[in-house]
């Protein structure tokens, strides 16, 4: 597949998804936001991928959705301006939905849309000095695409705070409030990467986007009945005899 605003190159059972407009710290294009859509939905039904590593090329991870695309969408229609929004839904649902394990490596700049892609990252490892920002109110808009997700990730106070006032932080406190799990100096950035890339290849894969759904839906799902279904799969008889047997799981191999 040929993109003008990421590259994605595979190693083994590992996908790296990387923004790629640094000349605007890959601010989202149209174009951007549907060729990562597209993108995750296609890894997603990908039996050879199991991780996802989703960064971003040159000083900045992400600035969030181009301004000038914003203002654009402003002077629509009302149903264009309506389909513009729904777009980038499609995009943060592709991500959040991915039955594969999706790690976020964030360094320089995380802004609006930037924070939101944080949030629908299973795990994220991002540089100290990382700035992050809801910077919308400063624009005249608000998250509201966001805002679920970021709720999930964040919970509603802090949702409620930073999205009000548009501050900026940093990340050691986006650790704080749970947006970023490993907080990391820049020279550690690869190595703390890839050490939980590592860890996540031990899971089963069937396990994990079972997990990923279950975490989710955990209070519509009959949580005996998901479990006798995985004790009795393939996999989980795998891993159980392997525990059992002191020797690693096919899906380490």
């Amino acid at each position: 597949m040929s993109y003008q605003t990421i590259t994605v190159h595979y190693k083994n059972s590992i996908a790296n998804l990387t923004l790629n407009r640094p000349e605007v710290r890959n601010a989202m294009s149209a174009r951007m936001i549907h060729e990562i859509t597209d993108t995750f939905l296609d890894l997603h039904n990908n039996p050879d991928i199991r991780v996802i590593v989703l960064s971003g090329n040159g000083t900045s991870f992400c600035a969030g959705v181009d301004l000038q695309l914003m203002k654009e969408y402003g002077q629509m229609s009302w149903e264009e301006n309506v389909e513009s929004g729904n777009e980038l839904e499609k995009m943060y649902q592709a991500v959040d939905l991915c039955s594969k394990a999706v790690v976020g490596k964030i360094h320089g700049h995380a802004f609006g849309g930037g924070f939101g892609l944080c949030t629908v990252c299973d795990i994220v490892v991002a540089d100290k000095n990382t700035t992050f920002c809801l910077s919308e109110v400063l624009i005249g808009i608000i998250p509201a695409v966001i805002g679920p997700y970021s709720v999930r990730k964040i919970g509603y106070s802090h949702f409620r705070a930073l999205g009000i006032s548009g501050k900026r932080f940093d990340g050691k406190y986006a650790g704080q409030i749970g947006l970023v799990h490993y907080v990391v100096q820049e020279d550690e950035l690869d190595t703390t990467t890839d050490s939980v890339v590592n860890q996540l290849l031990k899971a089963s894969p069937k396990a994990i986007a079972h997990f990923k759904e279950y975490s989710r839906n955990m209070d519509k799902i009959n949580s005996a009945e998901l479990l006798a279904d995985l004790r009795a799969s393939e996999e989980g008889q795998e891993g159980l005899s392997a525990f059992l047997e002191k020797r690693r799981p096919s899906w380490e191999d």
